[in-house]
């Protein structure tokens, strides 16, 4: 025995040295590599903020131009006092990280090379920061003294507009050199830590070869002698199992006894004629008894009614197996109705003699809340329908709300490419007849596509005319510039004699549901004429779009479909539109034959 002890605390001690000092090695190597990386890790913190404040200032330089140039142009006392406000902020921002810059290359310890090139590009921004500084001022201060004069502000415009692309390259040259630098960081760091990981490959190799290996085939000898032992432990083993299972089902019993008792705090034991044997504490104190309960059935300590006590002791007597439920209301001792959740399974305590566990969970609540849903659900199916057409109302304004945002950020964002198209315009160089003219007309083509850009964007966002002139105008305008821009065949038939106005909302709508008409017609249907006709009598205006396409059959499309890509998105939305108002969709395809759709709203209502 102490010769096995012995060997057993040799083999640890000599396979704990072994990984200790092949774990400690890999450990060295990694945790040596972690803070070399770590510390290149941190200093590429600090050229990502230099770079972040750099790249801000090229779009401040920018801002600050543009917000001046609004600024000198506007007659508008609200717009002025906006536009000072804005330019003092851009100003104040622009001078604080211009100043933040400085003092940071000034601060952070650099190579001596890179400091005095980096230098030395801020000593060549410097002026050009000045020039556009001080004019900024200067433009803010005439136009607060309320002297909007072109041809004071001119000078400070011109220096303004003439040094800030200066600024802008030379930003540029300083953001590319501290890149540079990142990326000379980077390339620092990969070679160490491709470096780290060979050498680490290497001790991996070189422990395989001279501590795994061996420590493997002397386990493998360990374990073939092992395996004779097991050999011979398997026949005890087998007659250990049958034990084990006989165990195990009793344990069984136990658990799901013990487990059941866990779970509810109200419990009894009764016999087959529900005669109480045990009495559980909780249980006594929720029936208030306190004398003896020898030969007390359990439906009389709960003092159930006639009906109730037959059936509980009916499940009590019936149950052969398995598990029963079922509910029952009683009395508790402060006078309060109670619900219980009564389970009822076998225990056997011997072959011919079995017990009944009834375990009770008090339930009170969940009834109670049974009929709080029930009166819910009569309030929810009362509110269902207005809460559909509030939430079709959200949706449209929503839409509606995100289509003028759109419309308006791409009028700006177009507004200020045709401003830049301008500058570029002023700035060619007539010398050179040749490309000048070249130029020219390439620039003019490009201004007549933006203007295009932005009459046709503006257009199919939110149309002017709608909101103008109304629903007749509208559909016109739409019929005459998708002619133009499809090249179908798109004609508007106004049979009304009035030039009805309604709500902004109903004309939206019905507005929305003709041209997804329209677009469906062009886009799936494949058509070539489109005619889109309004009648109108005292109280209905109906709107009729008819086309030539290839159709489709109505009963293959899902009334409500889940997503796009199930099919018919478009007039589920068209039909929740003319709910929304109160309107009536009718739609009528044939496949091959073309599709009409007609629109229907009650304004007399």
């Amino acid at each position: 025995m102490n010769k096995l002890e012995s060997l057993d605390h040799q083999t640890f001690n000599r396979l704990s040295k072994i990984y200790i000092i092949a774990l400690g090695a890999i450990a060295l190597f990694t945790i040596g590599g972690q803070f070399f990386i770590q510390r290149y890790l941190n200093s590429q913190i600090d050229d990502s903020k230099i770079v972040n404040i750099s790249g801000r200032q090229r779009m401040l330089s920018q801002k600050l131009t543009k917000e001046i140039l609004l600024l000198s142009y506007t007659t508008n006392d609200v717009l002025k006092k906006k536009y000072i406000e804005e330019l003092e902020a851009t100003i104040d921002l622009w001078k604080t990280s211009h100043e933040q810059l400085r003092r940071y290359n000034d601060s952070i310890p650099k190579g001596k090379n890179d400091s005095t090139e980096i230098k030395r590009m801020f000593l060549v921004l410097q002026p050009y920061f000045e020039i556009i500084y001080q004019n900024s001022e200067q433009v803010l201060n005439l136009v607060k003294n309320d002297s909007v004069n072109q041809k004071i502000l001119k000078p400070y415009l011109d220096n303004v507009i003439f040094n800030e692309p200066l600024f802008l390259k030379q930003m540029d040259a300083i953001v590319y050199r501290y890149e540079k630098e990142a990326k000379e960081k980077i390339s620092s760091l990969k070679k160490i830590e491709y470096t780290i990981f060979g050498l680490i490959i290497l001790v991996l190799i070189f422990e395989f070869f001279l501590l795994f290996r061996p420590v493997a085939l002397s386990i493998k000898k360990t374990i073939s002698n092992l395996l004779i032992s097991q050999k011979d432990a398997t026949n005890m083993a087998a007659n250990a199992e049958k034990l084990r299972k006989i165990q195990n089902e009793n344990v069984q019993e136990l658990v799901s006894l013990t487990k059941a008792l866990d779970q509810t705090l109200l419990y009894a034991r009764v016999n087959e004629q529900g005669i109480v044997k045990n009495l559980g504490e909780r249980f006594t104190k929720v029936l208030n008894i306190d004398q003896k309960i020898d030969q007390k059935n359990l439906a009389e300590l709960m003092k159930l009614n006639e009906l109730q006590a037959n059936r509980l002791l009916q499940l009590i007597s019936q149950n052969k197996g398995g598990v029963f439920n079922e509910e029952f209301e009683f009395v508790s001792k402060d006078d309060k109705k109670m619900w219980l959740d009564v389970s009822i399974l076998n225990v056997f305590k011997e072959p011919g003699n079995t017990e009944r566990l009834v375990l009770c969970s008090d339930i009170s609540k969940r009834k109670e809340a049974q009929l709080e849903i029930e009166r819910l659900n009569d309030l929810e199916y009362q509110q269902k329908e207005e809460l559909q057409k509030s939430n079709a109302s959200l949706i449209v304004e929503a839409q509606e709300e995100e289509r003028k945002r759109i419309a308006k950020e791409i009028h700006d964002s177009i507004g200020q490419m045709l401003t830049a198209l301008k500058f570029n315009i002023e700035s060619i160089n007539t010398n050179n007849i040749e490309k000048t003219h070249q130029k020219i007309e390439g620039l003019k083509q490009l201004s007549k596509d933006l203007i295009l850009g932005i009459r046709t964007a503006t257009f199919n966002l939110t149309p002017p005319e709608l909101k103008d002139y109304g629903i007749s105008i509208a559909l016109q305008k739409m019929a005459k510039e998708l002619t133009k821009l499809t090249g179908k065949n798109i004609m508007l038939e106004n049979k009304s004699n009035t030039d009805l106005r309604f709500d902004s909302l109903v004309e939206t709508n019905l507005y929305r549901v003709t041209q997804e008409a329209v677009n469906n017609a062009i886009k799936y249907a494949k058509s070539d004429y489109i005619l889109i006709s309004i009648n109108s009598s005292e109280s209905i205006l109906s709107i009729i779009i008819d086309d030539n396409g290839k159709g489709f059959d109505l009963d293959k499309i899902p009334s409500k479909p889940k997503n796009n890509a199930e099919g018919g998105m478009g007039l589920f939305f068209m039909k929740e539109r003319m709910n929304y108002i109160d309107g009536r969709i009718f739609i009528s395809s044939t496949p091959g034959k073309g599709t009409r759709i007609s629109l229907n709203y009650n304004f007399n209502k």
